[in-house]
């Protein structure tokens, strides 16, 4: 029981190294600042069982859809249904993108269907590989400890994916303005008779490379007290002058709101992977501490259950992951938005 007691029950969960990346030791000469305390030493990086398994959801990808996707492009081939994993698979793809992903980006759907399949099936994987017990199968053979994990249950890799999430939202809706400003569409919410009228209108690239970022950051908090074509010289300079002031106060909640955004995916995604894994090791904790029969057939059914919860969950955070970015990459690449 001591033994028992002295294991920690959350140690399935947390990262654990193997070797160190990093083995030199580099000299980037001031190593750190006495009075301020701050460290510029070289950083202490690790290869982890977290790491190892983010390469194997990396690996499962690259091995499963090519393969899947050479079934479709054979040459002289018949087209056919397809079958097993593919055809479970192309339901899980066609229901991304024609229910989660068309009804925000419209006619921008195929272009970023890349980005957001490749996020939802890393996801998955992530979270489905953190369910098989790769440490009790590899101990049973003789194996080295902790291989296995949840990938997602690490801060620093949903940290990751919501660092990439923030880039795409941002560099597309930059990239958007772009396009707009070449087509000369920029500024019409519609795609109709607008856009070809406006063809003509369109700028160069290189004063579309200028002005993209600008304006994206002009429209990036609403103008709130634009004055109308009708106001007088004395209104239409008192309204510039609030409106500008109340730009920059709500462009500073907008950038605030920016970052929020990826930070709350990452919290989401972090803290539904873990908090299963957590409740699974304090319920088997109960077997041990108590010791009764009847205590242990519960805790039994209740692993059992919760080990269904996340299995559900697993689907249900890659989904919420990829819907939320997909919503944010949406408002980000219409300038009206």
């Amino acid at each position: 029981m001591l033994i028992l007691a002295s294991h920690d029950p959350v140690d399935h969960v947390l990262p654990h190294r193997f070797f160190e990346l990093l083995p030199f030791n580099f000299n980037f000469g001031v190593k750190q600042i006495p009075l301020l305390n701050i460290d510029f030493g070289p950083p202490n990086l690790y290869f982890t069982n977290h790491l190892l398994m983010t390469l194997v959801a990396a690996v499962l990808c690259l091995l499963l859809f090519p393969r899947i996707a050479r079934s479709y492009t054979r040459v002289g081939s018949k087209p056919q249904a397809p079958r097993g994993a593919a055809n479970l698979l192309e339901a899980v793809l066609q229901f991304l993108r024609e229910d989660v992903a068309r009804p925000i980006l419209a006619h921008r759907t195929d272009a970023f269907m890349p980005f957001l399949w490749t996020l939802f099936f890393f996801i998955l994987f992530c979270n489905l590989l953190g369910m098989v017990p790769l440490d009790s199968i590899v101990s049973l053979v003789g194996g080295p400890k902790h291989i296995g994990g949840t990938a997602t249950g690490n801060l620093a890799v949903t940290g990751g994916l919501a660092i990439c999430s923030f880039f795409a939202i941002h560099v597309c809706g930059v990239r958007a303005v772009y396009f707009g400003l070449v087509a000369g569409t920029y500024g019409h919410h519609d795609h109709g008779e607008h856009a070809e009228a406006g063809h003509a209108h369109g700028i160069g690239a290189g004063g579309a490379v200028v002005k993209a970022f600008p304006l994206y950051i002009w429209n990036f908090a609403p103008h709130v007290f634009q004055p109308g074509p009708d106001a007088g010289v004395i209104a239409k300079v008192l309204l510039t002058v609030l409106d500008f002031l109340m730009w920059v106060f709500l462009l500073a909640l907008e950038c605030i709101g920016a970052v929020i955004k990826p930070f709350a995916l990452m919290i989401r995604l972090f803290a539904n992977m873990i908090a299963g894994h957590i409740v699974l090791a304090s319920i088997l904790m109960l077997i041990f501490t108590i010791g009764k029969y009847a205590v242990g057939f519960a805790s039994a059914f209740g692993c059992l259950a919760i080990s269904c919860l996340e299995l559900f969950v697993a689907f249900l955070q890659a989904y919420i992951f990829v819907f939320l970015t997909a919503l944010f990459i949406g408002a980000a690449v219409e300038p009206e938005h």
